[in-house]
C-alpha cells in the first residue's frame, strides 16, 4: 500500500516544524520559558518579556521582548513590537523593530518595520514603510561625525579669531 501526500501539506508541515522548534521548551534559547496569551483573551497595556512570547489573543498596547515574538493566526496587536525576531501569522498595526521580521502566509502587517532581515511568505500582506536596520546605524554614525566635524570647525574658527 502506498501513501500519498500533497506538496501543500508537506510544505505546511515543514513550516510548522520550524515554528515548533522555535517554540520548543527544550530549545537552548528558551531558558526563560514560553509565554502564551490564548485566543479570546484581550489585554490593554504593555507586555515586557525575556522569554519567547506567543500572542494568540488581542493586545491593545506594546510588546517589548528580547527574544522571539510570534503573533499567531488568531493574534492581533494594535501597538509596537520590539524584539530580536518577530514572526507574524496574525495581524499587527503599529511599528516593529527587530533584527529579523517574518510575515507568514496568513500574516497581515500595517506598520513601519525596521529590521536587518525581512521575509514575506507568499500570501502574506504588508502595507507600510520598511527601514533597513544597518542603514539606520550608518546614518547615526554619520550624524555623529557631522556633529563632531561641526564642533571642530567651530573650535577652529574660534581659535583663529582669537
Amino acid at each position: 500500500m502506498a501513501l500519498f501526500s500533497s506538496e501543500k501539506k508537506s510544505k505546511e508541515k515543514r513550516e510548522n516544524e520550524g515554528l515548533n522548534r522555535q517554540f520548543s521548551a527544550n530549545n537552548d534559547e528558551n531558558t526563560n520559558g514560553i509565554s502564551t496569551i490564548s485566543m479570546e483573551t484581550t489585554i490593554t497595556g504593555t507586555i515586557e518579556t525575556n522569554s519567547v512570547f506567543n500572542m494568540e489573543g488581542v493586545l491593545n498596547g506594546d510588546i517589548k521582548g528580547n527574544k522571539l515574538i510570534h503573533v499567531g493566526k488568531t493574534g492581533q496587536v494594535k501597538g509596537n513590537i520590539t524584539a530580536e525576531t518577530v514572526v507574524v501569522d496574525g495581524e499587527v498595526s503599529g511599528e516593529i523593530v527587530a533584527d529579523k521580521v517574518e510575515i507568514g502566509n496568513t500574516g497581515k502587517v500595517y506598520a513601519t518595520i525596521t529590521s536587518a532581515v525581512f521575509v514575506i511568505q507568499e500570501g502574506g500582506l504588508f502595507e507600510g514603510r520598511k527601514k533597513i536596520k544597518i542603514a539606520l546605524i550608518k546614518e547615526e554614525n554619520e550624524g555623529k561625525k557631522s556633529e563632531e566635524e561641526a564642533k571642530t570647525d567651530t573650535i577652529g574658527k574660534n581659535s583663529k579669531e582669537l
